[in-house]
Protein backbone atom coordinates (compact mmCIF):
# COMPACT_ATOMS: atom_id res chain seq x y z
CA UNK A 1 0.00 0.00 0.00
CA UNK A 2 1.22 3.47 -0.90
CA UNK A 3 0.80 6.38 1.46
CA UNK A 4 -0.89 9.49 0.07
CA UNK A 5 1.77 12.14 -0.51
CA UNK A 6 1.51 15.62 0.98
CA UNK A 7 1.19 17.31 -2.43
CA UNK A 8 -1.71 15.00 -3.30
CA UNK A 9 -3.40 15.94 -0.02
CA UNK A 10 -2.98 19.64 -0.88
CA UNK A 11 -4.49 18.96 -4.30
CA UNK A 12 -7.44 17.21 -2.66
CA UNK A 13 -8.05 20.27 -0.46
CA UNK A 14 -7.92 22.50 -3.55
CA UNK A 15 -10.38 20.17 -5.32
CA UNK A 16 -12.71 20.31 -2.29
CA UNK A 17 -12.50 24.11 -2.03
CA UNK A 18 -13.08 24.54 -5.75
CA UNK A 19 -15.97 22.10 -5.64
CA UNK A 20 -17.62 23.86 -2.69
CA UNK A 21 -17.16 27.39 -4.04
CA UNK A 22 -18.52 26.56 -7.48
CA UNK A 23 -21.25 24.34 -5.99
CA UNK A 24 -22.42 27.38 -4.04
CA UNK A 25 -22.37 29.55 -7.16
CA UNK A 26 -24.19 27.03 -9.36
CA UNK A 27 -26.47 25.39 -6.79
CA UNK A 28 -27.40 28.11 -4.30
CA UNK A 29 -27.17 31.40 -6.22
CA UNK A 30 -27.34 30.56 -9.94
CA UNK A 31 -29.73 33.44 -10.62
CA UNK A 32 -27.24 35.95 -9.25
CA UNK A 33 -24.07 34.29 -10.57
CA UNK A 34 -25.18 32.96 -13.95
CA UNK A 35 -27.80 35.41 -15.09
CA UNK A 36 -26.78 38.49 -13.11
CA UNK A 37 -22.98 38.54 -13.04
CA UNK A 38 -22.08 36.58 -16.15
CA UNK A 39 -25.11 37.63 -18.22
CA UNK A 40 -25.62 34.09 -19.51
CA UNK A 41 -27.87 34.35 -22.60
CA UNK A 42 -29.65 30.98 -22.32
CA UNK A 43 -32.28 30.28 -19.67
CA UNK A 44 -32.09 26.80 -18.15
CA UNK A 45 -32.93 26.73 -14.44
CA UNK A 46 -32.24 23.00 -14.00
CA UNK A 47 -28.85 22.48 -15.68
CA UNK A 48 -26.87 24.83 -13.43
CA UNK A 49 -28.30 23.23 -10.29
CA UNK A 50 -27.41 19.74 -11.57
CA UNK A 51 -23.91 20.97 -12.30
CA UNK A 52 -23.69 22.52 -8.83
CA UNK A 53 -24.91 19.27 -7.25
CA UNK A 54 -22.23 17.33 -9.10
CA UNK A 55 -19.60 19.79 -7.89
CA UNK A 56 -20.86 19.44 -4.32
CA UNK A 57 -20.59 15.64 -4.47
CA UNK A 58 -17.09 15.79 -5.96
CA UNK A 59 -16.04 18.37 -3.36
CA UNK A 60 -17.37 16.19 -0.53
CA UNK A 61 -15.55 13.13 -1.81
CA UNK A 62 -12.33 15.11 -2.25
CA UNK A 63 -12.65 16.24 1.37
CA UNK A 64 -13.34 12.70 2.58
CA UNK A 65 -10.38 11.45 0.52
CA UNK A 66 -8.13 13.94 2.26
CA UNK A 67 -8.60 12.00 5.51
CA UNK A 68 -7.71 8.61 4.02
CA UNK A 69 -4.22 7.19 4.55
CA UNK A 70 -3.57 5.03 1.50
CA UNK A 71 -3.48 6.00 -2.19
CA UNK A 72 -5.23 2.79 -3.18
CA UNK A 73 -8.28 3.86 -1.13
CA UNK A 74 -8.77 7.03 -3.19
CA UNK A 75 -7.18 6.18 -6.53
CA UNK A 76 -10.44 5.39 -8.37
CA UNK A 77 -12.16 8.51 -7.06
CA UNK A 78 -9.13 10.66 -7.90
CA UNK A 79 -9.07 9.29 -11.45
CA UNK A 80 -12.83 9.83 -11.76
CA UNK A 81 -12.41 13.45 -10.68
CA UNK A 82 -9.58 13.91 -13.15
CA UNK A 83 -11.65 12.39 -15.95
CA UNK A 84 -14.56 14.66 -15.02
CA UNK A 85 -12.26 17.69 -15.22
CA UNK A 86 -11.04 16.64 -18.66
CA UNK A 87 -14.66 16.32 -19.82
CA UNK A 88 -15.44 19.81 -18.47
CA UNK A 89 -12.41 21.14 -20.35
CA UNK A 90 -13.72 19.63 -23.59
CA UNK A 91 -17.22 21.02 -23.00
CA UNK A 92 -15.87 24.47 -22.10
CA UNK A 93 -13.75 24.47 -25.25
CA UNK A 94 -16.79 23.58 -27.37
CA UNK A 95 -18.80 26.25 -25.59
CA UNK A 96 -16.19 28.88 -26.43
CA UNK A 97 -15.92 27.70 -30.04
CA UNK A 98 -19.58 27.19 -30.88
CA UNK A 99 -21.68 29.59 -28.82
CA UNK A 100 -22.06 33.28 -29.33
CA UNK A 101 -21.68 34.57 -25.78
CA UNK A 102 -21.76 38.05 -24.25
CA UNK A 103 -18.40 39.38 -23.10
CA UNK A 104 -18.95 38.56 -19.41
CA UNK A 105 -20.10 34.98 -20.09
CA UNK A 106 -17.16 34.48 -22.46
CA UNK A 107 -14.70 35.84 -19.88
CA UNK A 108 -16.25 33.71 -17.14
CA UNK A 109 -15.90 30.57 -19.27
CA UNK A 110 -12.26 31.39 -20.00
CA UNK A 111 -11.51 31.89 -16.30
CA UNK A 112 -13.28 28.66 -15.41
CA UNK A 113 -11.35 26.86 -18.15
CA UNK A 114 -8.05 28.16 -16.77
CA UNK A 115 -8.99 26.88 -13.29
CA UNK A 116 -9.94 23.50 -14.77
CA UNK A 117 -6.61 23.29 -16.67
CA UNK A 118 -4.69 24.05 -13.46
CA UNK A 119 -6.64 21.34 -11.61
CA UNK A 120 -5.98 18.86 -14.44
CA UNK A 121 -2.25 19.57 -14.39
CA UNK A 122 -2.17 19.17 -10.60
CA UNK A 123 -4.14 15.93 -10.84
CA UNK A 124 -1.92 14.41 -13.54
CA UNK A 125 1.19 15.43 -11.60
CA UNK A 126 -0.20 13.81 -8.43
CA UNK A 127 -1.05 10.59 -10.27
CA UNK A 128 2.45 10.41 -11.73
CA UNK A 129 4.10 11.13 -8.36
CA UNK A 130 1.92 8.60 -6.55
CA UNK A 131 2.69 5.95 -9.13
CA UNK A 132 6.37 6.07 -8.53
Amino acid sequence: MTEIQKFTKITLILYALGGFVFAFLYLVIPDIYIYGLTEWPFDDPVYFRFFGGTLLVLGLFALLSYFKKEWEEIKILFELSLTWLIMVLIINSLELALLSLPAMAFTNTILNTIIVIIFIVLGIYCCMKQRG
